[in-house]
Order: structure tokens, then sequence, then C-alpha cells
């Protein structure tokens, strides 16, 4: 059993050796390369992933083809395109490596089925899906309270050295800003020696 595995569940909701095993059999240790998918747009995707190492993002392409990145995940996040998944149609949104990641990946269907033998692992999912019910609404109340400063801090706090780890444009695309306005932020939090 992977200790990698028992420690990301037990973020949850402690569950049994018996149980933790079961889901380790589900899962499957894999690399991805920077810029690599993880899941393409018009894809039908059928893996979750669980981050160990790296950064992914997760973006759109509005009507002009612009980027629009919606999500940053890292060490400890369980991402995918889960809403496709749940509702079996292809995915409406990419999930790309930033840098290089591990983790793992299982199969999100067949995680289904075995919530529905195995209780411990349906209130797991109910706990993952509050997470990330959470995780959204955080993000909506910070787009529609916060200026693009406060969420660039914020983001920050949750990756201090995402400066070093991926270009200024994915996190200027996250900010919903230009890279010219965030290269403004950052000279101004320099001289101002709060960044």
């Amino acid at each position: 059993m992977s200790d990698d595995i028992k420690n990301f569940l037990h973020q949850y909701i402690n569950l049994s050796s018996e149980i933790v095993s079961i889901f380790d059999d589900l899962v499957v240790y894999v690399e991805y390369e920077p810029n690599e998918f993880l899941t393409k747009i018009d894809e039908f995707p059928n893996d979750f992933f669980i981050i160990k190492t790296g950064i992914v993002r997760s973006y759109l392409l509005n009507e002009n083809g612009v980027e629009a990145t919606r999500a940053f995940f890292t060490a400890g996040d369980i991402t995918g395109a889960n809403s496709a998944m749940m509702r079996k149609l292809p995915s409406e949104v990419n999930y790309q490596a930033l840098t290089k990641v591990t983790g793992y990946k299982g199969n999100f269907h067949k995680f289904l089925e075995l919530t529905l033998e195995h209780h411990e692992l349906s209130l797991f999912y109910i706990k993952t899906l509050e997470n990330a019910y959470l995780k959204a609404e955080n993000i909506i109340l910070d787009v529609s309270t916060l200026s693009a400063t406060e969420r660039y801090l914020d983001l920050k706090k949750r990756i201090p050295n995402i400066d070093d780890l991926i270009t200024q444009r994915y996190i200027a695309s996250y900010l919903n800003i230009s890279p010219v306005q965030l290269s403004r932020i950052r000279k101004k939090l320099m001289s101002e020696k709060l960044f």
C-alpha cells in the first residue's frame, strides 16, 4: 500500500486499511511533462488525478480562442474533468501540466462502482465533493470581491514560489488580467516591499 495514497485519503476522512488498499488498487502512478495534457476539451474523460508534485491548471477557451485559466492544482489536490465524467459528456475544460507533475490516476466510473459496494468510500466521495464545492465558492467570492492585487497575494500565499514555477501569462490569465497589468502589480508590490 502506498503511503501517498493513505495520506491523501486521510486528509479527507479516516478510512480502514482495507478500504485504503482497495483505493490503492484502483490508482496507478503517472508522470506528466510540462505542457502535457491530462484531459483536453472535447475528450470523453475517464480518469481523476491525485497530484503528488507539480502544478496543473484547468482552463477554457473563450469564443475568440483566448485561454482563461480557472484554477491551479498542486500537491494533495484531486483534479480532472469531474463534471464531464459525472454527466458522461465530453470535457469543456483542458487540464494541463504546467510543471513536471507526478501523482496517481484512477478510473472515475470504477471508483463510483466501489462507492456502491463500500460505505466508507461513499463518505470519502462526499467529502471530496464538499471540498470541491467550497473551493469553487471561494474562487467565486474572491473574483467578486477582491482586486487583482489581492487575488495575486492570495495565490502567492497558497503557492509561494509560483512566479518561479510557471510563466506570468498563466498567472495573469488566472487573475483575468493581462501580463502587462501583472507586471505592474508585481512592480508596485516590490516597491512597497509587500512582495
